[in-house]
């Protein structure tokens, strides 16, 4: 019987909105049910303490696309890969290639990381990109992704979330982690 050891890669958002005063804004924080009822029907449904709660952090898991762990595995390698490089939010429902309605105005617009190594579990076992999205329109955000270019590239990692409506004013951090571990 072959020993086989197994890795595992996962993705963490956590996303915090603030005012223009730099005060925190309640966001929600979707559960298994929200998951489910956005899955199947494509709706974000709030019901407090069935489909999530309200919190001032939201953390959901995300989805590391194909090319996300196609570039991982060329820089485990020292194979030539695009790395990280972009962050980008949207008011779609997400892809699995590109963000579904990625927004370009209003202070929403695809942004430059530069993503830092952390710990999570056990020493650098973590990947971190964080930008913070000043708005100078309305929008509701329900997506938001990786890439490795300013235009267009390979979408890394993505998350679609229950609507965070922003106004002119507002600010949205959100901190991008890809975890890699022992399973």
């Amino acid at each position: 019987m072959k020993n086989i050891d197994k890795t595992g890669m996962k993705g963490i958002v956590e996303l915090k909105l603030y005012d223009a005063e730099g005060r925190a804004k309640s966001l929600f924080q979707p559960n298994k049910v929200w998951d489910m009822l956005n899955k199947l029907f494509k709706a974000d449904v709030r019901i407090p303490f069935i489909t999530g709660v309200w919190t001032k952090t939201s953390v959901v898991y995300n989805t590391v696309t194909t090319a996300g762990l196609s570039e991982c595995a060329k820089l485990l390698g020292n194979i030539a890969a695009d790395p990280i490089s972009h962050m980008a939010i949207g008011i779609g429902t997400g892809g699995t290639t590109t963000l579904n309605s990625e927004i370009t105005t209003g202070g929403g617009a695809r942004a430059s990381v530069v993503p830092t190594s952390e710990t999570t579990t056990s020493s650098g076992d973590t990947v971190q990109s964080v930008h913070t999205f000043t708005f100078t329109g309305t929008f509701a955000v329900t997506e938001e992704g990786l890439f490795n270019a300013a235009s267009n590239g390979d979408l890394i990692a993505y998350r679609t979330f229950s609507a965070v409506n922003v106004a002119n004013g507002d600010s949205l951090q959100i901190a991008h982690k890809i975890v890699l571990s022992a399973v």
